[in-house]
């Protein structure tokens, strides 16, 4: 058999009259969760301190302190909790059903009260109790869970942080070696070759390290990325460092992984060939890197130089440059569409969707 909602809160009965009380002790006692007894108002504010109990049922006019001065003040002292309560009283005076009203009290009766719209009016309120409290649980178990959740992403973000740090540290010191290496070689060719592949290792680590020093751990906030790469090819080519200019066009945006890495190493591929070959016989030269993002999520990566450009024979598609055919295989990864343009300087324009 169920139990009845009475039976799972705890009352507090304030009654000044001694037989009145013993009535409704006798009546309230074996139903009830709990139930405390007070002879007056000063004593139930007592036992409401003591005990929180869920639901009061108190008389009006009573000694030393009255029924409603009762809850009034309960209502400022626990001010951010509900507070249920029953008034019952002998007497039907307007100034108290209004004060009562006002004190927002959930059920006023009228002496004699008629013990089933008593009974009836209880199991109704311990109803929205025990709604209450439930709600009440279930919002501590989310919040239980929504923290549990929170620190075993925190954990996580911690060891992905830390993968990406140790993963950009192994690559610089590939990169480290391969320099130890060119160092120790004195063939001018497989020196540019030992420092070409230095850059493609520079950056992919450039973008673990942008993970880890960024909030976003799942994309790569590409202007700062860019920027960086671009430095970096820079200083491999020393000597015409300071005579070469780079200009930006980047949108805000972030990629992810597995397109920010071919992204990067395209431009690393098109701006050592701009370092390599556009500018002979020049004062100084520009290259020009833009990213673009529509509103169609559809973006438009453009590397240009104003170069000495390129033969009108030459071909992309069939250069046998190792730099040209990883642009092709990395633009075939992100499934981009590449054109080129030679008729100022070198022009490279790839366009793909994410």
């Amino acid at each position: 058999m169920d139990k009845l909602p009475i039976s799972e809160i705890s009352m507090l009965f304030v009654e000044d009259n001694r037989t009145t009380r013993s009535y409704y002790e006798k009546m309230l006692k074996d139903k009830a969760g709990a139930l405390f007894l007070a002879e007056n108002g000063l004593e139930g504010l007592e036992i409401y301190q003591a005990h929180k109990p869920d639901l009061i049922i108190t008389d009006i006019n009573m000694p030393i302190m009255h029924g409603l001065d009762m809850i009034r003040q309960i209502k400022e002292k626990q001010s951010n909790e509900e507070l249920r309560v029953i008034v019952m009283s002998a007497y039907s005076i307007k100034e108290y059903f209004l004060e009562a009203i006002d004190l927002g009290v959930n059920g006023y009766l009228v002496k004699p009260v008629d013990p089933e719209k008593l009974f009836a009016l209880i199991n109704e309120q311990a109803d929205n109790i025990l709604l209450k409290k439930s709600l009440a649980e279930k919002e501590i178990k989310r919040r239980v869970a929504e923290k549990k959740l929170k620190r075993s992403l925190d954990e996580k973000d911690v060891l992905l942080r830390e993968v990406h740090h140790r993963v950009k540290n192994n690559m610089q010191i590939i990169s480290s070696i391969l320099k130890m290496q060119e160092r120790l070689v004195d063939d001018n060719r497989l020196q540019i070759v030992l420092a070409e592949s230095r850059n493609r290792i520079r950056s992919m680590a450039l973008v673990h390290e942008n993970l880890y020093q960024n909030e976003n751990l799942a994309n790569i906030q590409f202007p700062h990325y860019v920027k960086s790469l671009a430095n970096n090819i820079a200083r491999t080519y020393h000597t015409m460092q300071q005579k070469i200019t780079f200009k930006y066009n980047i949108d805000d945006v972030f990629l992810p992984l597995d397109v920010g890495i071919p992204c990067g190493l395209i431009i690393n591929e098109l701006i050592s060939n701009s370092f390599k070959h556009a500018f002979h016989k020049k004062e100084s030269g520009l290259i020009y890197i833009s990213l673009r993002k529509d509103r169609n999520k559809m973006f438009e990566l453009t590397v240009a130089d104003d170069g000495i450009g390129m033969d009108d024979s030459f071909d992309p598609l069939e250069s046998r440059s190792l730099g040209m055919r990883i642009v092709h295989k990395l633009a075939q990864q992100i499934d981009a569409k590449i054109t080129y343009d030679f008729s100022l300087g070198a022009k490279y324009n790839l366009t793909f969707k994410l």
